[in-house]
């Protein structure tokens, strides 16, 4: 690859790598309008998408993002200038992303992958020297009606945690412990936890640090699946886990007779009450009411829509504090279940292979857990990771015949 090849390509990874970053709301792009910065990142990417060819295999999906775009759009956005020109900035970058090349999203994947765990690492140094009690500069956010933070510029507490915990859950420059959690668990999946490249264990920390407990079932969901579906018998690795997690859950209960951070954030979610889950925190209660009644008289083909964000005439945000594919359902009814469906099995099917397989279910239950098909980071990392792991499988395939034609000759 040439230099100057690299040097015209800069510009259009740094845009899309921090408009992925918006969409997630990490520290550094909190000042950011994510209109304006996904408007750039479409102006810089535009004279190249212009000279790109449509093939005819990717049409069904330009089609369907277009689609799914404007649907999500109508059901969650009221309409302003600038909503207007995000949608369509989002709808041109998006297309962008699909057609480029695959050196081209190789290299964006790279770049990603590159900066998360830059950003993951200087957080972590930044944690640690919180934990062993070194005053760092820091400030209070109200970062949004859900979040509050205390900021330490290298990572984020939640503020309503801060005095109550020995041990804070560690979410970097994300806005918490789940969304750096699942992020690293899904690049770690694209990486195929591959720990010979030590840097994968910044991810690891990670995720161990996040004390989340969706992060946890990702990381174990996703480790079996790649070696399942790599030709290792998994079993001995299920046992070893299985004696972890019990060793994990004695210690939990014992330690300080249950008074400890591992019992309190992990192990108290786990125990049923009236047939749930005392843990799971996905919606409220005032979500549950809106929902079952909805289900029972509502316009279930075409989902509640926008009232419920407060908007058209409602005084209370619904959705507020809640997050699974429960909230995606109830606001985009069974029309939107389907096309985001489509849209994800079209593109896996064009990237398909046996690892991206294990990545399609290990993302189908991410979004399960945290309703985010339509944020850039994980949509494109979707479509990044997908191709990467094609490649990989693709690759070793070669490999093996060359090995097989030797040897045969």
């Amino acid at each position: 690859m040439s230099i100057t090849k690299l040097n015209r390509d800069l510009p259009a990874i740094f845009f899309l790598i921090l408009a992925m970053c918006v969409s997630m709301e990490l520290y550094f792009t909190w000042r950011l309008p994510q209109s304006i910065v996904n408007f750039a990142c479409a102006v810089v990417v535009f004279p190249n998408l212009l000279k790109m060819k449509i093939h005819e295999n990717t049409v069904p999906i330009i089609i369907l993002l277009i689609i799914n775009f404007i649907y999500n759009y109508t059901h969650t956005t009221s309409f302003s200038f600038l909503s207007f020109l995000n949608i369509n900035s989002i709808i041109i970058i998006s297309i962008f992303i699909v057609l480029s090349s695959v050196n081209f999203k190789i290299k964006l994947l790279r770049g990603f992958d590159l900066f998360i765990k830059c950003i993951c690492f200087v957080s972590l140094i930044g944690w640690f020297l919180y934990l062993v009690r070194i005053p760092l500069p820091h400030y209070y956010s109200d970062t949004s009606d859900f979040y509050s933070h205390e900021v330490y510029y290298l990572f984020l507490v939640g503020a309503n945690n801060i005095l109550e915990d020995l041990l804070p859950r560690f979410c970097g420059m994300f806005l918490e412990p789940g969304h750096v959690g699942s992020t690293c668990c899904l690049l770690l999946f694209i990486n195929k936890f591959n720990f010979k490249d030590k840097s994968n264990y910044i991810y690891l920390l990670s995720i161990i640090l996040s004390l989340s407990l969706a992060a946890y079932c990702l990381f174990f969901i996703g480790l079996c699946l790649h070696l399942f579906l790599k030709g290792v018998h998994i079993m001995k690795y299920i046992l070893f886990m299985g004696a972890f997690t019990g060793a994990f859950y004695i210690f939990g209960l014992t330690y300080n007779n249950g008074d400890n951070i591992f019992n309190e954030k992990i192990l108290s979610r786990l125990v049923i009450v009236d047939g749930e889950l005392s843990g799971d925190n996905r919606t409220s209660m005032l979500f549950d009411v809106y929902y079952e009644d909805w289900l029972k008289n509502g316009n279930v083909i075409n989902g509640y829509g926008k009232k419920a964000y407060g908007e058209n005439g409602e005084a209370t945000n619904i959705l507020y504090g809640c997050a699974s594919f429960k909230r995606f359902f109830f606001v985009n009814g069974i029309i939107g279940v389907i096309l985001v469906g489509a849209l994800y099995c079209s593109l896996f099917y064009k990237y398909r292979s046996r690892q991206g397989w294990g990545f399609f279910v290990l993302f189908v239950i991410c979004n399960m857990i945290r309703d985010y098909p339509f944020r850039l980071m994980w949509l494109y990392l979707f479509i990044l990771g997908s191709i990467a792991l094609s490649l990989s499988e693709k690759s070793t395939i070669m490999s093996l015949t060359k090995i097989n034609t030797n040897n045969a000759k």
